[in-house]
């Protein structure tokens, strides 16, 4: 069985991957993530191959959760990765779930037909994004003004990632009530942080030994960067404590953190605030 995602919007995308794992490991355990955006796409694509040929005794029923295995991987050879998905079309042992950004291409378009499960993921339209703002809104008892709506939906047109990440900070208030002029003193949508702040906030997120001088850089890096930006550079950081007797068990929380993210389990918000509260 292929269920195939695609689009630009990956919060939506995302939240959906959440959801069929979820739903997957209540009664199953075997999830495999399969990332073809790293170097060795061969030595990815023959770990998907030996997850999906492996069987155990305790459990029959296993979950592929494959991100851009077309972008990276189909274009220059696609014909192992065209036999391997339609082989697997109607698995019922395998369910091979692809994510990708872009819809596929013309020699993977019978992922756009039964019996594979398929769902684009477009950039809402105005309409649809001021309804996602109202109900987001409503979940964290938050009352906004339609100005205040107007506001976010043009300011965050193409990042629902910054723009939950917003309507989470303002449940954060003591007044739940919010205008347009309100949430210009509030919400700094034109000042990206100079790289050079950047760079000293990263550093201190990850040196700090103070918790609230950590929960202070991430609000502002947060308020500013990708959450995904912020846990890659971070990521990066960890070469710089070679020294440390703890590196070994931080490159392993790094790993389990990327695992948990890539297969819906976590997102990028999710694990930096862990990081910052363990």
């Amino acid at each position: 069985m292929i269920i195939f995602l695609y689009g630009p919007d990956s919060f939506r995308k995302r939240e959906k991957i959440k959801e069929i794992v979820a739903k997957y490991e209540k009664d199953h355990q075997s999830v495999g993530f399969f990332d073809f955006k790293i170097k060795n796409t061969d030595e990815e694509f023959n770990r998907l191959f030996e997850f999906s040929a492996s069987h155990s005794l305790f459990e029959n029923v296993k979950l592929a959760i494959v991100e851009d295995m077309i972008e990276n991987f189909g274009k220059e050879n696609p014909k192992p990765a065209i036999n391997f998905l339609k082989a697997n079309l109607e698995n019922k042992e395998l369910t091979i779930l692809i994510s990708e950004n872009k819809a596929p291409l013309k020699a993977f378009d019978f992922l756009l037909k039964e019996p594979v499960l398929f769902q684009e993921f477009k950039y809402l339209n105005v309409n649809q994004l001021e309804f996602f703002i109202k109900k987001e809104a409503e979940k964290r008892g938050l009352k906004l003004t339609a100005d205040a709506i107007g506001f976010l939906a043009e300011n965050f047109s193409e990042d629902l990632w910054g723009l939950v990440n917003e309507i989470e900070k303002l449940s954060l208030f003591n007044d739940k009530n919010f205008n347009a002029g309100r949430l210009k003193e509030i919400i700094d949508c034109d000042k990206p942080t100079s790289s050079n702040d950047f760079f000293k906030k990263i550093n201190a997120l990850s040196f700090s030994r103070s918790f609230e001088e950590r929960l202070v850089n991430l609000e502002i890096l947060l308020g500013r960067d990708e959450p995904a930006k912020i846990f890659n550079f971070l990521a990066s950081f960890l070469p710089a404590q070679a020294g440390s007797s703890n590196q070994p068990d931080l490159i392993e929380k790094f790993a389990d953190y990327d695992i948990a993210i890539k297969s819906g389990k976590m997102d990028y918000e999710e694990v930096l605030l862990d990081m910052v509260l363990a």
